[in-house]
């Protein structure tokens, strides 16, 4: 299909159907439909497997009851924001809506949301409504945070540090989002200070953050053991379109193209699947040559079987998003996760 639209229509198709989707697999499963097991136990936390959804596929916590049903082993709500946001709206007819768009010959995708957020306080609402009716404890919820993108300096840094202390005692753990490409970050000179600021308020929370480059690997192991940080969870989505655009299947180029000079947006899916599998691999070997306790999430580009018996030589757990939407649509939905763990 790809290749029989225009890129315009194609993508026009996609993001103006990406919130119905979602909305609509929200009532999908009334029951589960799998108990695949793999439990492990990361920073005292109990896991029922060790592959979960990534922030992005489930803003709001709309979604817990679904991936609970479908057999996940833990699920990231977010990211959210200390106040609400629409993200990055383009107009596509009379109405506007965040850009997306599937590259289905390189089972790849890429995505301009801009983190759109109904902000913490409704995803906190939706976390605690799940665990009234789920109060399963090998089944973690984490919650995925990032300073508003409309804020700067210490206001943005607030921001982050309010959602923080609301989240503490009623998610398992919290994921700092230091990687979104599509909007704005602070610089990396503040990184350290920042990640100070939040080790002071988790209390036993376990946080761990989230990069789209692992840079200097022994630098960022040392940073984040000397910042209290739990956790390093690699890799966010990629904009290094110059270095992906090869290695896509030619019949995604139109599409590439188009969105890439209408929207930019950030890669995910099997095109940084190479990229995430070095990242996680360097910095596993920094943390046991530094003797740290930083415990490796690895995201980007699993979808398979295979990649999840790779991926687990490397780093206890494990999350995928872009994988798990191209399987949910063209598989049965009762072997999703059976099918890979």
């Amino acid at each position: 299909m790809a290749r029989a639209l225009s890129p315009k229509f194609f993508t026009k198709l996609y993001s103006t159907n990406r919130k119905g989707f979602l909305e609509k697999i929200q009532t999908l499963l009334d029951s589960p439909v799998s108990n695949a097991k793999h439990e492990v136990n990361v920073c005292g936390i109990t896991f029922r497997n060790d592959l979960g959804n990534a922030a992005g596929l489930d803003k709001d916590g709309s979604l817990l009851k679904f991936n609970y049903f479908l057999g996940s082993g833990f699920a990231v709500v977010g990211t959210v924001l200390n106040e609400p946001h629409t993200g990055k709206l383009f107009p596509m007819g009379k109405k506007q809506h965040n850009p997306w768009t599937p590259l289905p010959n390189s089972h790849s995708a890429l995505n301009s949301l801009g983190l759109p957020s109904l902000g913490v306080d409704k995803a906190l609402e939706n976390i605690a409504k799940f665990r009234t009716e789920f109060p399963d404890k090998d089944f973690p919820v984490g919650l995925s945070i990032m300073g508003h993108p409309l804020q700067e300096g210490q206001q943005k840094l607030d921001g982050i540090l309010e959602c923080v202390e609301k989240s503490v005692g009623k998610v398992e753990f919290i994921e700092i989002n230091e990687s979104c490409p599509n909007v704005a970050h602070q610089t990396d000179d503040g990184l350290g200070d920042r990640l100070k600021a939040i080790s002071q308020i988790k209390k036993a929370t376990p946080i761990f953050v989230k990069l789209g480059s692992l840079g200097n690997a022994a630098q960022t192991v040392t940073l984040l053991d000397g910042s209290n940080i739990d956790g390093l969870i690699l890799l966010n989505t990629q904009k290094n379109y110059d270095f992906y655009r090869p290695k896509l299947s030619s019949k995604d180029h139109k599409v590439f193209d188009y969105y890439t000079q209408q929207y930019q947006g950030g890669l995910s899916g099997e095109i940084i699947k190479e990229t995430s599998f070095d990242a996680v691999k360097r910095a596993s070997e920094e943390i046991t040559k530094q003797n740290s306790k930083l415990q490796l999430i690895h995201v980007g580009g699993i979808s398979t079987k295979q990649d999840v018996k790779q991926s687990r030589q490397l780093a206890p757990l494990r999350e995928w998003y872009t994988g798990m939407m191209e399987r949910l649509c063209s598989g049965p939905i009762d072997q999703l996760y059976p099918g890979v763990l």
